[in-house]
């Protein structure tokens, strides 16, 4: 349960942080595509806190989220939030029992 919003929010990142497709997706939605980012973000907090699981990754998201309809702001936040969900993800896996 912890894992699929955490998954959802990694790919939607990782399609948003290629240059000229994430850039197309973002200015075709009229920046509709950040917002649905923020509520994705908002989502995996809360199954966060209903988990009890670590809350670092998708507060940042949805702070570093409102600064990225900043154009080369934004794809870096993209980077970055791709790699930390990606991160966050594998050491979730590996603290399985």
């Amino acid at each position: 349960m912890f894992f699929i919003p955490s998954i959802i929010a990694f790919l939607y990142e990782l399609i948003l942080m290629i240059p000229v497709l994430g850039g197309t997706i973002i200015i075709a939605s009229g920046y509709t595509a950040i917002t649905t980012a923020l509520v994705i973000h908002v989502i995996v907090l809360v199954m966060r806190f209903v988990t009890g699981h670590s809350k670092i990754v998708p507060t940042l998201a949805i702070l570093l989220t409102l600064l990225t309809w900043i154009p080369f702001l934004g794809w870096t936040i993209h980077v970055i939030l791709t790699i930390l969900y990606f991160i966050d993800i594998l050491f979730g896996l590996l603290k399985r029992p």
